[in-house]
């Protein structure tokens, strides 16, 4: 990872993983509501560009992505109210963060294929990251496991008994949230400079033996003409 994707992470994490309640039912509803946001805003940022609308596209933008989240939180009151009820205006929170307008907004001189290739894949990433960290919070906790239910209630199902989770009730906190969204960035980072440096590694190795047996073709090669000549 990069340090301007930890930077994009850490203001993420801040913006909507913390303030959001820690049940993983919220988080698969934010990440759901994530990779629309970021298909719909690159998409409609790139044709107003290819349409001649670069004066107007950041306004096109913004109204499209913010009429998905109004859509999508009236589909949420009709299937899900009680999700709906308790995430409340935190639904809007994605629509104005960094995280969303930084990608949007971003390489607009990129075709769309690969604008909106490279956004979702950083999406994707975040969201792994944000179910992860949803997962924990809910499971450890709160002892539960919590998804979308039937007849507009949370499913949940009781993991752990309260009594046998209270060390790690603190993860249900928001000072708890903070700690435990440092953490898995830390991790995150650093599996992610492991990864870096053992394949450069293997690069730099395999560019020593291409250049290894290049100078043996070579040397072979000047063989040859040295004996055909002494012929």
């Amino acid at each position: 990872m990069t340090k301007q994707g930890t930077y994009t992470y850490i203001a993420a994490s801040l913006a909507f993983l913390v303030p959001f309640p820690g049940r993983f039912v919220y988080g698969f509803v934010l990440v759901i509501e994530l990779l629309f946001l970021m298909m719909i805003g690159t998409c409609v940022n790139s044709l107003a560009e290819k349409i001649r609308l670069g004066e107007i596209k950041t306004v096109l933008s913004l109204i499209a992505i913010t009429s998905f989240t109004i859509l999508y939180k009236h589909i949420l009151i009709l299937t899900q109210t009680e999700i709906a009820m308790t995430l409340g205006f935190l639904l809007f929170i994605p629509t104005a963060s960094s995280f969303m307008i930084g990608y949007v907004f971003n390489n607009t001189d990129l075709p769309l294929s690969q604008r909106l290739k490279e956004n979702m894949r950083h999406t994707v990433n975040f969201s792994l990251f944000a179910l992860i960290f949803f997962l924990i919070r809910d499971i450890f906790g709160y002892g539960t496991f919590t998804f979308l239910g039937k007849n507009h209630v949370i499913y949940e199902k009781v993991i752990f008994d309260s009594e046998n989770i209270s060390v790690f009730s603190f993860l249900a906190s928001i000072p708890g949230a903070l700690i435990l969204s440092a953490f898995i960035l830390f991790l995150d980072t650093t599996v992610t400079k492991k990864f870096e440096i053992i394949s450069k590694a293997k690069a730099v190795h395999s560019g020593q033996i291409n250049n290894e047996s290049t100078e043996k073709e070579n040397g072979s090669t000047n063989e040859t003409v040295t004996t055909g000549d002494g012929k």
